[in-house]
């Protein structure tokens, strides 16, 4: 079975735990939950028939991604639902759970949070979903669901469908270079150690040369001139022009 999603790892859930959705039932919403217990619990209950619930995906705290029902499929997720004069959730839309306590303390990480803004980003192109049916569990939920607390909504709002207003700093920066005709490489050890030591701007492109046998690599910055020998990356050195 291939996942819906590319990046998703297929993972499935018990036939038990998710039904048909109802004929012509489009999907017009995602629903946004926070697990309260680990992934490998998780997956073990949307896995085990006596729990009767599932969700489409579910995405650990590494960023990594996994279906457990198919799109098609109305997973159990949403419990008692009613928002904006609508109920029953399970029937139209699709269920995200992001490993988390819960407690408003535990993190999620940026590689979580990036890997939910894709998720949801791929979902609303696909379905055509608007801006307001993009939900929390603690928005639809009748029986006081408090999940996902603590989770960035707005910012991943914002970053779905108010791109021009959030570029990333790397779509940015990469354009920037370009425009100097310099190649970009955001993990580059150069490009990253100007970063962190305020050097500004690249002055040239990535250089070779050697002296006494030795061949070095450098990079010239409008603050300084880095260079290191090949391959010892972790011991750059600094100089003034």
């Amino acid at each position: 079975m291939q996942p819906d999603y590319p990046e998703a790892v297929w993972r499935p859930a018990s036939s038990e735990n998710y039904s048909e959705r109802p004929a012509g039932m489009e999907i017009d919403c995602v629903v946004l939950h926070a697990t309260v217990g680990s992934l490998s619990a998780t997956l073990g209950w949307f896995s085990n028939p006596d729990s009767g619930v599932s969700a489409h995906y579910v995405v650990a705290k590494t960023g990594r991604v996994y279906q457990m029902v198919e799109e098609e499929k109305r997973a159990h997720h949403a419990g008692a639902s009613s928002f904006q004069g609508r109920e029953d959730f399970n029937r139209f839309s699709v269920g995200i759970e992001i490993v988390n306590k819960n407690d408003g303390q535990d993190a999620y990480p940026p590689d979580q949070f990036e890997a939910v803004v894709n998720l949801v980003d791929y979902l609303a192109a696909k379905y055509d979903i608007e801006r307001q049916w993009i939900v929390t569990h603690a928005d639809i939920s009748t029986v006081g669901k408090t999940d996902p607390r603590g989770f960035p909504v707005l910012e991943l709002l914002a970053r779905i469908y108010d791109p021009e207003a959030n570029l990333p700093d790397d779509v940015v920066r990469e354009a920037a270079w370009n425009a100097a005709g310099i190649p970009y490489n955001p993990e580059a050890a150069f490009s990253r150690y100007a970063r962190e030591h305020e050097l500004g701007t690249p002055q040239t492109e990535e250089f070779d040369f050697s002296y006494k046998g030795v061949n070095y690599r450098g990079q010239g910055f409008s603050q300084g001139i880095v260079y290191t020998k090949v391959g010892d990356w972790a011991n750059i050195r600094e100089m003034t022009w």
